[in-house]
C-alpha cells in the first residue's frame, strides 16, 4: 500500500490588473480586476496523484469598455466568485501520464512558457480555439470534467483528452445540455510535441461531435466543428550577447459555420534584460492577428489585431511588476470601430 507524504504540497497565486482604456474603443474608462489560486497536489510513491485548485474572480471586465472580442486580460472572468478550478486524480510515469477530473486543458494543451509572459488572452491558447464551441472549451474561467492520457518517448509527446463541449456552471461544473435536445456535446483535443533543447514544435487537432450551435448567418450546418493548430519556439544568444531570445509563432484556423474567428496568426519575441538589475526581468513583444469567418454579419469586418509590448520585473520574494501596453486594431472586428490604445499594470504575487 502507498504511503503518502505527510503534507501535500500547496501553493498559491494572486493576480490583479489595472488597466485605462487611453484612445478608441467604445469609451476611455479604467477596470480593475483580480484573481486568485489556492491549490494543493498530493503526491503518492507509485506515481499517483491527487489535485485540487480553488480560484477566486471578479465580474468586471476591460474588454467591456474596448469592445474586442479576443480578450485584453488572461484573467478576465464572466462571473465572480469562488469556483472549483481543479479536482482532478492523475498518474504519471517516465513515460505514461494520466489525468480525470476538472481542470483547464490549456494547463497541458496548446501552450508555450515564452508566449504567456503576455497578458493579452490570444498569446495563451489561440482566440478560434479559445472561444471555441457554445460555451468555450474547457478552459478558464469554466473547466469541466476532462480525461487525458499521453505518452512520451525520447524527444516526443503525444497527448489526448476528451472534454464536456459545453462546460456549465462555474461553481458546480454541471454539464449543460446544448441546443439541441438528448445530445450530448463532447470535445475532442489531440496533440503532438517535439522538444529540444532551444526549440519546440507543437501540432494540435480538436473538435466537437454537436453541429447545432452554428453562426447566424451561415444556414444549415454540414459537418462538424473542427480546428487545427501550429505552434512553435525557438531559443537563441546572438553572438556573445548576454540576454537570451525566444521567438515564438502559431497558426490556427477552424470550421467557418461554426467560428467568429477561423483564422489566427501570432508572432512575438522575449528576452531577458537586466534593464534595471534589481528583479529577473524580461521584456516582450507580439502581434496577435484573427480573420473572421466569411460567415460573419454584416457589421462585421475581417479581422481584430492586438499588440502588446510588455516588461515583467519578477522579484526573489514571489512578487511580479509588468506594465504593458496594448493596441487593438478593430476591437470586436466591428466595421468603422475606433482603434484601442490601453495602458496596464499587472501585479502578481505566488507561493511557494
Amino acid at each position: 500500500m502507498d504511503t503518502p507524504p505527510d503534507l501535500p504540497e500547496l501553493y498559491a497565486e494572486v493576480i490583479v490588473d489595472s488597466f485605462a482604456n487611453v484612445h478608441g474603443g467604445r469609451k476611455q474608462s479604467e477596470a480593475l480586476l483580480y484573481f486568485a489560486n489556492l491549490g494543493a497536489h498530493y503526491q503518492f510513491d507509485s506515481g499517483l496523484f491527487l489535485t485540487g485548485e480553488l480560484w477566486l474572480t471578479d465580474n468586471q471586465s476591460i474588454s467591456d469598455i474596448v469592445g474586442d472580442e479576443q480578450g485584453i486580460s488572461s484573467i478576465e472572468a464572466s462571473e465572480a466568485g469562488l469556483h472549483i478550478g481543479q479536482l482532478a486524480v492523475g498518474f504519471e510515469s517516465q513515460s505514461v501520464s494520466v489525468l480525470l477530473g476538472v481542470y483547464d486543458i490549456n494547463y497541458y494543451f496548446d501552450v508555450l512558457e515564452s508566449a504567456n509572459l503576455f497578458v493579452h488572452s490570444a498569446f495563451g491558447m489561440g482566440s478560434v480555439f479559445g472561444i471555441s464551441g457554445p460555451n468555450g472549451p474547457s478552459t478558464y474561467p469554466q473547466p469541466g470534467l476532462t480525461g487525458r492520457v499521453g505518452y512520451r518517448w525520447d524527444n516526443h509527446f503525444l497527448q489526448v483528452a476528451m472534454a464536456d463541449g459545453e462546460p456549465g456552471d462555474p461553481l458546480f461544473y454541471y454539464h449543460t445540455a446544448s441546443q439541441e435536445e438528448k445530445r450530448i456535446n463532447l470535445m475532442l483535443v489531440g496533440e503532438y510535441n517535439y522538444e529540444t533543447d532551444n526549440s519546440k514544435i507543437i501540432a494540435g487537432w480538436w473538435g466537437y461531435n454537436d453541429d447545432s450551435v452554428v453562426l447566424e448567418n451561415a444556414g444549415t450546418a454540414n459537418g462538424k466543428n473542427t480546428g487545427v493548430y501550429l505552434r512553435g519556439e525557438y531559443n537563441f544568444n546572438p553572438g556573445s550577447h548576454s540576454n537570451n531570445f525566444t521567438l515564438f509563432s502559431r497558426i490556427g484556423t477552424g470550421a467557418s459555420k461554426f467560428n467568429f474567428f477561423d483564422e489566427f496568426y501570432s508572432v512575438g519575441i522575449t528576452m531577458n534584460s537586466d534593464l534595471i538589475s534589481i528583479a529577473d526581468e524580461q521584456m516582450g513583444l507580439a502581434i496577435a492577428h484573427a480573420r473572421t469567418s466569411d460567415k460573419r454579419m454584416p457589421q462585421y469586418g475581417s479581422a481584430e489585431t492586438a499588440l502588446e509590448l510588455t516588461y515583467s520585473l519578477a522579484f526573489h520574494n514571489g512578487f511580479t511588476l509588468q506594465p504593458s501596453l496594448q493596441w487593438i486594431g478593430s476591437p470586436g472586428a466591428a466595421k468603422g470601430a475606433s482603434d484601442a490604445i490601453i495602458c496596464g499594470l499587472r501585479f502578481s504575487w505566488s507561493a511557494p
